[in-house]
């Protein structure tokens, strides 16, 4: 150290040889100080931006421990300015000791350090740090704990799961709870496992793990146990050695509970003689003088179980996240935690953030919160993993980088992105929020760093939050993330949005594993009990059953009534354990609140600190220190002094962190029993104050928003209110942020009341934004008043075209498509584009086509050369353009084409503007509606999108590539890379937020993929998307245009037709949507016209050609027009004669429109040009013409993969053949028709062809005989290998179809195909829906190899298509599966096999012998056997469900005669036996005595007063107190005597064999037995709740009955009652 002279902490100057630098660092520095007088002192100067605070911290903590033993003390002189003086106990820290150390000096050094410990945690401290380095071995033999720095005066503290670079305190020594990774809290138990490894240390040399790698430490002290000290060196005595040990237990329930216990133990070994031999039991003196916080769980194991395998799923792209559900105090959050060590030995992160009940600001988001701790967990990665992922988020995220790093500051420095709140088009930003959560997550989780994110509280959330919950879950977590929701099912009722996700995740398909948590079983409450007091299970369970009958085994309600017990002195500690008198338990446990134990507490709490747990409940369940400082108006370190006494009664627990620790309630009851207990004008009162105090302080603007919100009509000063104004519109601009729309209303409301009213500017601003929140939020009658307010405050049509752009989608969406319209063109003309009056519009749409064609014939570049527009008006206008085509595309054509050329008019005067290049790219719409203009509109959408591009105009780009897709690219790209231009477009209108426009451009794929998806199966995947994220998003208008497309598919695949998918007339709510009316009937034409349905077809087909100007350019007109053609040949050759000339013209100019698009796109439209052409010579007559079109048709589509048009090109070829008398050819043809639609999985179609054509000589062997007669054997063609299959398909279909069971499926599945392809191996693996995975029927391998390949079934699971591999050992997708790490070679052939559109099983065959064992055309057959084996396995299925049904049902039965029976003799609320039971009892007993001559005694009891005791407590009070005396009697009868409830308040005992002296004393002893239950009457003399009772005996005799006995018991209760009751009176009755 350089010493200049000048004091190194800023004080006076020194000589230099007064100072002896002892340490030093970025944070710290420390030096010993010579005073005058041979004094020294230590000074330790905390280093870097957060010293004051640290010094601060330690300061206040020591001042705690002044006086302590064993612990550095604070010196008052000298002064010095940022510093801490130190008293000087001379010696050195321990780890500047040699070690090992020798046992005699261990046990010394380790004793003193037990004690010191005791000393600081009877203060109430956790030092948190405890290793070598912070010990001193001082001159004089002692040992002195120092560096406080990290200390807590906080009973329990629950750390975040940190990053291993990032973990608080010294890793070696680190209790596992302190890494955050257990989800344990941190108490004092964690210093004693640190001074465990310190002792470890001693003796050994060495920490238990060693040092190093931070990553390798934390696992070891998580999944590790050291080597004992004993056997690492055998001088190391057992019995110490064992010590360590017990201390080093990873459960902090396990280990050392007190300092005083080690003490203890430590003593008993520095007592023993040297080399004596230590029969120590360990812990034996270990009675802690407090209950500490439980760590373990208890009566959950299966619960483990499935968070263990749900991780499993997650890691392999399974799962679909988890669901947690059940009431408060279940102990789900606890469960949860148990995620933490699975995450972490995976070399994984957990992340979580929990929702407040009554803060719903970004503050209290809880996917926000987890997200934050994931950024944190990213920064603290090494930088070459940084750069990396840096790299990859930006790419991913793009422009909306930015608005991330605005929401989630760490995600922002860790992409090196600045902050840019702005959220562009506020009815995108919630999607786009959305959307960018969601990208994060895939980009960052992986199976080789999974993520667990946990959110919790559920119940709590918004929509917002929800939204993006439903968007991760419907899409399917990436792999390596387990997304695990927690939430309290009693509070989600069937309105709350939670219920109806999970409704629509269990219709997907996608609904999450769910674990539901109840209460515990009186085992496992028992085991609790234990656990907590440390008792043995006899006493535990003593214990454990009363305390479960007032907290019904609720898990947190039982811990919390411990306590409460403890607290009162109910139990108590001495010498032995825990104890407790059984009647002060009794009264105890009828007083207690269970409800709300908490109220006593508070009362109990300082008044300084009471009112402190009161604000902080006023600012939400969690609370920075920071801002209690300023919220209570004390400095830091004070308020940690005041919260100490509401932390030692566990209403808060510590929460450390950056940059300031944080307290939170322990639980939200907590939270809400205090709220509950202040009076409404208390609260205020605090609201009030806590707003002002924190108004001044900008990082809590959005916390003072809050407060004031709760109580802005208290706020009455003019400047008061317009600062609450401000606040409120801040809090609110943050919530918009993340599309909190729900809370900017709130806000904006009252902002707007309290805004300055001469401020025009500033109220059109919050009210445009409220209009825009009230319109998210469906509030659309609201959003017109507020519409109409805007419009009266401004006087410049650009003040207020923000909030028209919003009201035209609220017009449009509530179905008024005109008015919206109306609306635009209103504020167009103000801003000076007037729509031209009705007679003119052609004309000006005239014009603009002129002006199209002079724009594309100029310079392309052009565009690029023009300026950024940024004239405000020409910006609104383009807006207002874009947000008005989709309602005049519902309401007028005229006016969607004048829209789209006035925004070309916009593009070529003043430049491309990004809002213009959704409208501008309608140009094909208009072109070929207007024109029938294919090119001009392709070439002008090229150049749009080409510009769109080049300036990043995004998501306006995506747009224009959808519409290009939906509009143009089929008439000259080919269908497949038209919907992959559909992909890319909905890739980035999700990444812009328009989840509308996403949506629609599934209507590319569906339309399109029809044609060349190689099955249905692979087709339904497509729709059954679309159709998934129309209902997610509340998108019916294309619900309805994708639904047609569904039953057209489900039809053909021969699924049952649901009511009205075929029928007339279509559904009304179709009425205003002439595109999905339009899509049924080109579907339902096309179904009639595979299923030969020709007077369908003409219906429908004519219908859809008179719609086809509503969409002229989309791809089904091309459909349309090929069914149309199919139909006017068809009526040319069978109808009426005189219209045979006009269907043949038509016809012609049919066949000529196809023969322009075949020029432009040969791969879409030369086979059917050539089809109809065939068809119109059939129709003609000419046979040749004909012959040869349909020859060069089937040429021309074989190679184009466009399954059904093949189908029906062969059919209709073969119809032909047929039609003309040509058998052979015709059959051969139609014989391979029927193989394409078979192919295609068109099997109501096959059946169709099978029903009309009965007799057709089908390929050899593919259909059975018809009779019991052997088939006709003629001339034998050779046997082909196609042939062959289909001999083993026939044999297989049969075989299969006998089977009844999923096991008698899967034998002979393996044996079929084992035979028929020369698999070495098959698999059937079947789906399982309840636990959401598959399951493998056979038995695992012996040698520990996976039972199936992984990877491959994760691979077919998500393309859904049949896999070929020649050699998956080389194949890059698979090699690396662990499942071919010893074959040298594994063909593979698999198939996925559905039912009704659902996963249903995967069918897996293997080759080990050869490569290539499987071809494409042996894929057919498997497939085909896969198509009998869906079948099977339904059938399988239906005969599994009904035996599961009848034994379930027997089962139900069986037990509900048991329920009823016990019902019907069973008192409901004291369990006794009910007055139905009492006679039949007492007749049998009575039957009984009489043919035996034995006695029968019944004493009547009756409760005294107890109509005051029910008037007086209340009716819950007398059912517990009727409960409690039927138990007391029953207790004390004897074997074979019954006790019944015979009504009200009245019980009766039956007691074979007693005479009346017996009675009599057996009653004398129920009484005394109750009032020594002492049950509390204040309205009886007695003060007690005390019984009379009536006593008749009497042997039985033929001429008495029961009921004599009974009146006579009767009239003695009776007795009893009138001469003072709380007595027994009995009468003698003569043999």
């Amino acid at each position: 150290m350089d010493i200049s002279g000048e004091h190194p902490a800023g004080g006076p100057p020194v000589d230099a040889d007064q100072v002896e630098l002892l340490y030093e660092s970025d944070r710290m520095r420390a030096y010993r100080l010579r005073l005058p007088g041979r004094r020294t002192v230590v000074v330790k100067q905390p280093l870097g931006p957060d010293a004051l605070k640290r010094l601060k911290h330690e300061t206040a903590i020591l001042r705690r421990l002044r006086g302590a033993e064993g612990v550095v003390q604070v010196e008052p002189t000298p002064v010095i300015p940022g510093a801490l003086v130190l008293r000087d106990a001379g010696g050195t820290t321990m780890d500047r000791r040699p070690m090992p150390m020798p046992t005699a000096e261990v046990l010394s050094v380790a004793s003193g350090l037990a004690d010191a410990l005791a000393a600081v945690h009877r203060r109430h401290v956790v030092h948190r740090d405890v290793c070598p380095g912070k010990i001193v071995l001082t001159a004089a033999g002692g040992v002195l704990l120092i560096e406080f720095e990290l200390a807590s005066t906080f009973a329990e503290i629950r750390p975040e799961f940190a990053h291993h670079n990032e973990i608080v305190g010294t890793l070696p020594y680190l209790a596992p709870e302190q890494t955050g990774r257990t989800g344990r809290p941190v108490d004092q138990r964690a210093d004693l496992y640190s001074l465990g490894a310190t002792m470890y240390e001693m003796v050994t040399g060495e920490p238990p793990f060693g040092t190093g790698d931070p990553l390798r430490l934390s696992h070891a002290h998580l999944a590790r146990m050291p080597v004992p000290p004993a056997e690492a060196d055998p001088d190391v005595p057992v019995a110490l050695s064992d010590v360590i040990m017990h201390l080093l237990e990873k459960e902090p329930d396990n280990r050392y509970q007190t300092a005083e216990g080690l003490a203890y133990d430590l003593a008993l070994l520095r007592a023993a003689a040297p080399g004596e031999t230590v029969a120590l039991r360990v812990g034996a003196g270990d009675v802690p003088l407090r209950l500490l916080p439980q760590s373990r769980i208890i009566g959950r194991d299966p619960e483990i179980r499935a968070l263990g395998a749900a991780f499993a799923d997650a890691m392999t792209g399974l799962s679909h996240g988890l669901l947690v559900s059940g009431p408060a105090g279940v102990g789900k959050t606890s469960l949860v935690d148990e995620l933490r060590p699975i995450a972490s030995g995976s070399s994984g992160w957990f992340v979580s953030g929990k929702y407040d009940q009554h803060r719903r600001d970004l503050e209290f988001d809880g996917t926000r919160q987890a997200m934050r701790a994931l950024g944190r967990l990213l920064l603290a990665e090494p930088e070459e993993e940084v750069a990396e992922l840096r790299r990859r988020l930006r790419q991913v995220l793009g422009r909306n980088a930015g608005l991330l790093a605005a929401v989630q500051p760490e995600l922002g420095l860790l992409m090196g992105v600045e902050p840019d709140p702005t959220i562009g088009d506020a009815l995108y930003a919630q999607a786009r929020m959305q959307r960018i959560g969601v990208d994060v997550l895939t980009t960052v989780a992986s199976p080789k760093r999974p993520i667990v994110m946990f959110v919790d509280d559920l119940q709590w959330a918004t929509r917002t939050p929800l939204g993006y919950l439903d968007m991760l879950v419907s899409e399917g977590p990436p792999d390596g993330l387990l997304l695990v929701l927690a939430y309290r099912d009693d509070e989600v009722d069937a309105t709350h949005p939670l219920t109806a996700m999970i409704t629509r995740w269990r219709q997907q398909g996608v609904e999450p594993q769910r674990i539901t948590l109840g209460n515990l079983p009186p085992a496992s409450t028992a085991e609790l009990v234990g656990d907590l007091l440390q008792l043995d299970a006899t006493d535990a369970e003593a214990l454990a059953e009363p305390v479960a009958q007032r907290t019904r085994g609720n898990p947190y309600d039982t811990v919390e009534l411990i306590n409460s017990l403890r607290r009162s002195g109910v139990l108590v500690l001495d010498e032995g354990g825990w104890n407790w008198d059984a009647g002060n338990l009794s009264r105890h446990l009828r007083q207690a609140n269970v409800v709300d134990p908490w109220t006593t507490r508070l009362r109990g709490l300082p008044t300084r600190t009471r009112l402190l747990v009161e604000i902080m409940a006023c600012l939400g369940g969690r609370a920075d220190m920071d801002l209690l400082s300023i919220a209570d108006g004390h400095p830091g370190t004070e308020t940690e002094d005041l919260l100490a006494p509401a932390l030692d009664e566990g209403l808060l627990v510590l929460e450390p962190g950056e940059p300031a620790d944080a307290v939170r309630f322990r639980h939200d009851r907590v939270h809400q029993a205090i709220l509950d207990g202040l009076t409404p004008a208390a609260t205020s009162a605090l609201h009030l104050g806590l707003a002002r105090r924190l108004a001044p302080y900008p990082e809590y603007a959005e916390v003072a928003a809050h407060q004031y919100y709760a109580v802005a009509e208290h706020v009455h000063e003019p400047d008061e209110r317009r600062l609450v104004s401000d606040l409120l519109a801040y809090a609110a601009d943050q919530a918009l942020v993340v599309s909190n729309h729900t809370m900017a209303e709130r806000y904006l409301a009252v902002a707007v009341d309290y805004a300055d009213p001469a401020d025009r500017h500033n109220l059109i601003r919050l009210q445009t934004l409220r209009h825009a929140s009230l319109y998210s939020l469906g509030r659309l009658d609201e959003a017109d008043d507020v519409y109409a307010a805007i419009d009266r405050l401004c006087h410049h049509p650009a003040q207020h075209a923000d909030a028209t752009l919003v009201q035209v989608s609220g017009l449009t969406n509530q179905g008024r498509a005109a008015e919206a319209v109306a609306l635009g063109l209103e504020m167009l003309g103000h801003l000076g584009f007037a729509a031209p009056p009705p007679e003119r519009v052609q004309a000006e749409i005239d014009e603009g086509l002129d002006l199209l064609h002079r724009w594309l014939d100029g310079d392309a570049a052009d565009d690029l050369r023009r300026p950024e527009v940024t004239e405000p008006d020409l910006l609104a206008t383009a807006a207002l353009i874009n947000r008005m085509m989709a309602p005049a595309f519902f309401s007028n054509q005229d006016t969607l084409a004048w829209l789209t050329l006035q925004a070309l008019r916009l593009w070529v005067r003043h430049g491309p503007i990004s809002t213009l290049v959704g409208p501008v790219a309608h140009l094909t719409f208009v072109t070929v509606g207007r024109c029938g203009d294919y090119r001009t509109g392709h070439r002008a959408l090229l150049r749009v999108i080409a510009v769109g591009e080049a300036r990043g105009y995004e998501p306006d780009t995506s747009q224009a590539r959808f519409l290009y897709a939906l509009s143009t690219g089929h008439w000259y790209e080919s269908l497949e890379d038209t919907v992959q231009q559909a992909q890319l477009a909905r890739e980035g209108l999700l990444h812009g937020g328009d989840l509308q426009k996403a949506c629609h451009t599934f209507y590319v794929s569906v339309y399109e993929l029809l044609d060349y998806a190689p099955t249905l199966d692979v087709y339904l995947t497509e729709v059954d998307a679309g159709l998934a994220f129309a209902t997610r998003t509340g998108n019916d208008q294309s619900t309805d245009v994708y639904l047609p497309y569904r039953q057209l598919a489900g039809m053909l695949r021969g699924e049952p037709v649901e009511p009205g998918a075929g029928a007339e007339p279509l559904p009304e709510a179709l009425a205003g949507n002439p595109v999905a009316v339009s899509n049924v009937h080109v579907t339902r034409a096309l179904a009639a016209a595979l299923l030969d349905d020709m007077p369908a077809l003409h219906h429908h087909i004519e219908a859809a050609t008179a719609l086809l100007p509503v969409n002229p350019s989309v791809y089904p007109v091309a459909q349309a027009r090929l069914l149309r053609g199919l139909d006017l040949a068809e009526q040319a050759r069978t109808g009426a004669p005189g219209e045979r000339a006009a269907r043949l013209s038509e016809l012609d100019r049919t066949v000529d429109w196809f023969a322009a698009r075949a020029a432009d796109a040969p791969v879409n439209f030369s086979h059917t040009l050539l089809l109809l052409q065939a068809e119109r010579a059939w129709a003609r007559g000419d046979f040749q013409t004909a012959a040869q079109s349909y020859d060069a048709a089937q040429h021309e589509v074989a190679g184009r993969g466009r399954p059904w048009h093949q189908a029906l090109a062969l059919e209709r070829a073969a119809r032909f053949y047929l039609a003309h008398g040509m058998e052979v050819a015709g059959t051969s043809i139609l014989n391979s028709a029927r193989h394409a639609y078979l192919t295609w999985g068109a099997r109501a179609k096959v059946a169709q062809l099978d029903r009309t054509h009965p007799t057709a000589p089908w390929l050899s062997g593919l259909r059975p005989p018809t009779s019991g007669q052997p088939a006709d054997v003629g001339p034998q063609a050779p046997v082909l290998s196609g042939t062959i299959d289909l001999l083993a398909i026939l044999a297989a279909s049969q075989a299969l179809s006998s089977q009844t069971t999923f096991e008698g499926v899967r034998a002979r599945v393996v044996d079929v195909l084992s035979e028929m392809t020369g698999a070495t191996a098959v698999h059937l693996l079947l789906w399982d829906d309840d636990r959401q995975r598959w399951s493998v029927p056979e038995a695992l391998p012996d040698d520990g190899r996976p039972a199936v390949p992984a990877s491959v079934i994760r691979y077919v699971e998500r393309t859904r298509e049949p896999l070929v591999v020649g050699d998956a050992t080389r194949d890059d997708r698979f090699s690396r599966d662990p499942y071919f790490a010893e074959l040298d070679c594994c063909s593979l052939l698999v198939v996925p096999i559905a039912s009704r559109g659902e996963r249903q099983a995967l069918l897996v065959l293997e080759n080990h012998l050869i490569r290539e064992a499987f071809s494409a055309e042996r894929l057919d057959a498997v497939r085909l056997v896969a198509g009998q084996l869906a079948v099977s396995l339904d059938n399988a299925s239906v005969y599994a469900s009904l035996e599961r049904k009848v034994a379930q049902r027997t089962e139900e039965l069986t037990a509900a005669n048991r329920r009823l029976e016990l019902l019907s003799t069973t008192d409901a609320l004291t369990a006794l036996a009910n007055r139905r039971r009492l006679e039949d009892i007492l007749h049998a007993e009575w039957d009984s005595a009489l043919h035996s001559g034995r006695s029968l005694a019944l004493a009547m009891v009756d409760i005294d007063h107890f109509k005051l005791y029910n008037d007086h407590y209340g009716h819950p009070a007398g059912d517990d107190c009727l409960q409690r005396v039927a138990a007391e009697l029953t207790r004390n009868l004897r074997a074979g005597d019954l006790v019944a409830r015979y009504g009200g308040e009245e019980f009766a005992v039956v007691m074979p064999g007693l005479g009346t002296e017996a009675a009599r004393g057996a009653a004398e002893r129920l009484r005394i037995a109750i009032s020594d239950l002492a049950e509390p009457h204040v309205l009886a003399r007695s003060g007690i709740v005390t019984v009379s009772i009536g006593v008749a005996a009497m042997t039985p005799r033929p001429d008495r009955d029961p009921d004599d006995l009974v009146g006579l018991a009767d009239v003695e209760l009776y007795r009893a009652k009138r001469n003072g009751r709380d007595q027994v009176r009995a009468a003698a009755v003569a043999p």
